[in-house]
């Protein structure tokens, strides 16, 4: 079932052969093994390409459910105990709440270095909450309150609102920059989606500040936003709890109007297995003041969105 997974998502044998780091020979015997069991043609395939079948495309999704299901049902096995061991994936929103996932993962390593971390690539607000509500992340760090089916949540502490500034910019002097120093600027901003978003705070605060910005850039990831900061190209934004995610020849400053962000962990209800509750537990004691040091004021490396 994870082979005609592989199959499925890349549509090529070749890549579903190293993904799975089998040889291509076994992923083709195990794809007609499955069909000869299942009594069904899953791909349509040639030479040159490979598509799923309608019983394939009908097949896909109940088979990433019984994965799902197995996954939890050997974790809460795992865990029937102490908690211990076990696997957790996290997400994360790389514009909120990046200095919080590391300092999560540095926490859980050293508390229970026998728990597997699966962390996830940084995505926009709803898509985390999304794949929590679906069982396919076991927690998500965010920005905001969060909304949603069965959700359990809690917030985990604040940063500020800050501006992404190449290291040489005049501003980058400041230890606070007024919004209203921004007016000039082009902003580089991630392209809007719907909820809690760094961009929504930052028109919001432009708003505020009695200007509408004369130039906005949308992109669509962070390493397009930072390289676009870096070609002086215009100024970003970003949570001062992702200090962890922002590029080098960067700096985060904080907007002196002093815009609160909140972070927030999202769980599903109900499936709090033993070595879930030792993470929520653990995430819990990383709770701080809004003003702590995340506030450094100097240049600092690594992707925030």
């Amino acid at each position: 079932m994870k082979t005609f997974i592989a199959v499925a998502e890349e549509l090529n044998f070749g890549r579903a052969a190293l993904r799975l780091h089998i040889a291509q020979p076994a992923v083709s015997q195990q794809i007609l093994t499955l069909e000869k069991y299942l009594g069904i043609q899953l791909f349509e395939r040639n030479k040159r390409t490979v598509r799923l079948t309608d019983a394939g495309e009908a097949f896909l999704e109940p088979c990433r459910a019984s994965l799902r299901a197995i996954d939890a049902a050997s974790s809460q096995a795992r865990n029937a105990g102490t908690g211990e061991f076990g696997r957790i994936r996290i997400g994360f929103n790389g514009g909120f709440a990046s200095d919080l996932l590391v300092s999560l993962v540095r926490s859980i390593n050293r508390a229970y270095p026998n728990i597997e971390l699966a962390i996830d690539s940084s995505r926009r607000n709803p898509e985390v909450i999304r794949m929590v509500e679906k069982q396919d992340l076991d927690i998500g760090l965010v920005g905001g309150p969060v909304k949603g089916e069965s959700l359990n949540w809690r917030i985990l502490g604040s940063g500020r609102l800050g501006v992404l500034l190449p290291a040489d910019h005049p501003l980058a002097l400041l230890t606070e920059v007024p919004t209203l120093a921004l007016k000039k600027e082009p902003l580089v901003l991630i392209a809007p989606a719907p909820g809690w978003t760094v961009r929504g705070m930052a028109e919001e605060a432009c708003h505020n500040a009695g200007f509408t910005p004369e130039k906005i850039i949308d992109v669509t990831d962070a390493l397009t936003l930072f390289a676009l900061i870096n070609a002086r190209v215009g100024v970003g934004f970003a949570s001062t709890t992702a200090h962890g995610t922002t590029a080098n020849n960067l700096v985060l400053r904080p907007l002196a109007e002093n815009y609160l962000v909140q972070n927030s962990i999202v769980w599903k209800s109900g499936t709090e297995t033993p070595a879930l509750r030792n993470v929520l537990r653990l995430a819990e004691d990383l709770v701080e003041d809004p003003r702590s040091p995340h506030e450094d004021t100097g240049p600092v490396t690594g992707s925030a969105s």
